[in-house]
C-alpha cells in the first residue's frame, strides 16, 4: 500500500481546508487519507496532531480553519465563550458560532456551524490567539439567546471575578458588573434581553467556580439571606484566609471543593484554613460534587440550620446581658 505524500511543514499542525490545500498545490482527495481526521465543517487536521489536543484544541483549530474560509465573519455566542476558556452551565453546544456584519450578503451555511448576522463596534471583538471573537460583554449578551438565567449568573461571575495572576497571567477581570449592565442600556433590544436583565441583577464578584455561584443561587431560592463572597477570618489580617461565601454575622464559613482539592498540598492547606477559622469560633461547612448533583439541597438545609443555631445563640446572649 503506497503511503500518503507527507503534508508540507505549514500544514501539519495547522487546520486544512479545501482552499488552503488548493493554495499549496495540494488535490482535495489528499483529505481522505487515514492520516487525515475530520474536525467537522468542512475542517480537517493532521491525525498525529489531533491525537495530542484535547477538546478544546481541536475546537481551536476548527474554528481558525472556519475563520480563513468564511470572508468577514468572528466567532460568537457560546464559541466564543469557550475559547476564552468561560464557564458554560448548558448541554454541551457542538456547533460553531460564527457572525457576520449585517449587511452581508451571505449567512454562513455548513453542517455544524450557526450563522448570525449583527452589526458589530470594533470595541466589542477582540482578537485572541490570532482569532477574531466576540468579546467579554458582547459574548455575554449573545448568550442570553441560549443560555438559562442560573447559566447566565454562572458566565458573568466568571467574567467579573479576580484573577490570581500567578495561575492566569492576568490581574485584571474580563469585564466589571457596571459594564454588563451598561450593555443592557446600549441594547434595548438583543434576543434573551429579560433573560440578561434577570441576570445582571444576580451577579457579583468572588464566585471561583460554577458551583459556588450554584450554591449561592441555590441558598437565595431557598430564601436564606445572601452570603458574602471570599469572606476573610479577620479582616484585619491581610494574609487571612478567606471562606468561598459566608456570613460574618453568624461565623458561618462556607466552602466548595472541586477536583484540585483533593490534590494532597491542596488538602493540607484546605486543613489550615479550617483551623484558622474554627480557632475565632466559626463553624466551618465544606461541600462537595456530591451535594452539586443533588442541586445543593441538603447543603442549604444545613446552612440554615447552622444560622438558626447562631441566631439563637446571638439573641440569648443578648436577651442575658
Amino acid at each position: 500500500m503506497r503511503h500518503p505524500q507527507p503534508l508540507p511543514p505549514p500544514l501539519r499542525r495547522a487546520a486544512l481546508t479545501v482552499p488552503r490545500l488548493r493554495a499549496h498545490g495540494i488535490p482535495e482527495s489528499r483529505l481522505q487519507r487515514a492520516d487525515i481526521v475530520k474536525l467537522g465543517s468542512g475542517v480537517y487536521l493532521a491525525r498525529e496532531t489531533a491525537q495530542r489536543l484535547d477538546a478544546l484544541g481541536l475546537l481551536r483549530l476548527r474554528a481558525c480553519g472556519l475563520l480563513r474560509d468564511v470572508a468577514g465573519c468572528w466567532l460568537s455566542h457560546t464559541t466564543a465563550a469557550k475559547l476564552w476558556g468561560l464557564p458554560l452551565h448548558a448541554a454541551d453546544d457542538e456547533a460553531v458560532h460564527l457572525s457576520v456584519p449585517s449587511a452581508s450578503p451571505n449567512l454562513p451555511r455548513r453542517q455544524g456551524v450557526i450563522g448570525h448576522k449583527s452589526a458589530a463596534t470594533a470595541d466589542e471583538l477582540r482578537t485572541v490567539e490570532g482569532m477574531l471573537m466576540s468579546g467579554p460583554q458582547r459574548l455575554w449578551r449573545e448568550c442570553a439567546a441560549l443560555l438559562s438565567v442560573p447559566a447566565l449568573v454562572i458566565l458573568g461571575d466568571s467574567l467579573v471575578r479576580q484573577p490570581r495572576y500567578r495561575f492566569e497571567g492576568r490581574s485584571e477581570p474580563h469585564t466589571t458588573i457596571e459594564g454588563l449592565h451598561e450593555v443592557l442600556h446600549r441594547h434595548p433590544r438583543f434576543p434573551g434581553r429579560p433573560r440578561a436583565r434577570a441576570a445582571a441583577a444576580q451577579i457579583r464578584v468572588g464566585a471561583d467556580s460554577a458551583q459556588e455561584t450554584l450554591l449561592r443561587l441555590a441558598m437565595l431560592r431557598a430564601g436564606l439571606p445572601e452570603p458574602e463572597l471570599q469572606l476573610p477570618a479577620d479582616p484585619q489580617l491581610p494574609r487571612s484566609p478567606c471562606a468561598d461565601l459566608g456570613y460574618r454575622r453568624w461565623r458561618i464559613a462556607i466552602q466548595y471543593d472541586g477536583a484540585c482539592h483533593f490534590d494532597a498540598d491542596r488538602a493540607k492547606e484546605d486543613r489550615r484554613v479550617d483551623r484558622f477559622f474554627l480557632a475565632r469560633g466559626w463553624t466551618v461547612l465544606r461541600y462537595f460534587d456530591a451535594d452539586a448533583r443533588t442541586g445543593f439541597t441538603g447543603a442549604v438545609e444545613e446552612i440554615g440550620r447552622a444560622i438558626a443555631h447562631r441566631e439563637r445563640a446571638l439573641t440569648g446572649s443578648s436577651g442575658s446581658s
